[in-house]
């Protein structure tokens, strides 16, 4: 579990860095809030307990002028005082690892290839995503746009479209610390599923990590797939918010 934090906390960070971003201190222990004008990706970091409602209420005015929707992770079990001050359980993430020496790679397609994004086709990333994770209907917005073209400007995050038979399938955002590779933004187009385009872009991430470990967060609908290919459980992370439905 110690890993999955340090690399959201490396992830976070680099979010809170990005020009698009805005961000405030929360306590004086490293928290941090960090918005990046976008609906997708807002995210509080706290590395400890809450123990006071006010702390809680300064996150919320500071998403609340912003009218967005944040994610409030929390690694050690639920937090009464979080739910005191009006925030909801949204559910959870399971944290999860793999030792690529591990990983069964039975499903692999050997048709589906990886290509790099560069600063000069964030925008093809930008519209599998979109695609992949059903955001909307039509083109990404201008926010999101905004938000990835920042990602590729950031040296310690790496972003990777899979193709097939020459059409985008899938997408991932994979971050560069220098112990473990982090595993953001995985998914498949809706119509490329159950074709092993996600097996070969794990199978990619591991060549990727130079024998580091991988870590990730995964919602509950891909812990099946994780599991298969040999990542290990962590552990949950209790995930809070205004809305109940963020996932």
């Amino acid at each position: 579990m110690n890993d999955v934090w340090k690399d959201l906390k490396f992830f976070a960070e680099h979010l809170r860095a990005l020009p698009v971003s805005e961000s405030i201190a929360l306590g004086n222990n490293g928290g941090f809030c960090v918005s990046t004008n976008n609906e997708f990706e807002n995210w509080i970091y706290y590395p400890e307990q809450v123990q006071d409602i006010e702390t809680v209420k300064n996150a919320m005015t500071f998403f609340g002028r912003r009218n967005e929707t944040f994610m409030w992770p929390v690694f050690d079990g639920g937090n009464n005082i979080l739910e005191a001050a009006g925030l909801l359980h949204a559910g959870h993430l399971e944290a999860m690892s793999l030792e690529p020496s591990n990983a069964v790679r039975d499903r692999v397609n050997p048709s589906v290839k990886m290509r790099a994004v560069t600063r000069e086709t964030f925008g093809q990333w930008a519209d599998c995503e979109w695609s992949a994770f059903e955001y909307g209907e039509g083109e990404p917005s201008a926010e999101y746009l905004a938000l990835v073209k920042a990602f590729s400007s950031d040296e310690s995050m790496s972003m990777y479209i899979a193709e097939i038979d020459g059409h985008d399938a899938g997408a991932f955002l994979v971050t560069d610390e220098a112990k473990l590779m982090g595993v953001y933004y995985f998914a498949t187009k809706p119509e490329f599923r159950r074709k092993g385009v996600a097996a070969s872009m794990m199978s990619g991430i591991c060549r990727l990590s130079g024998g580091r470990k991988i870590v990730l967060q995964a919602t509950p609908s891909g812990v099946p797939f994780y599991r298969a290919f040999g990542f290990e459980d962590l552990g949950a992370i209790e995930v809070y918010s205004t809305r109940a439905d963020i996932f």
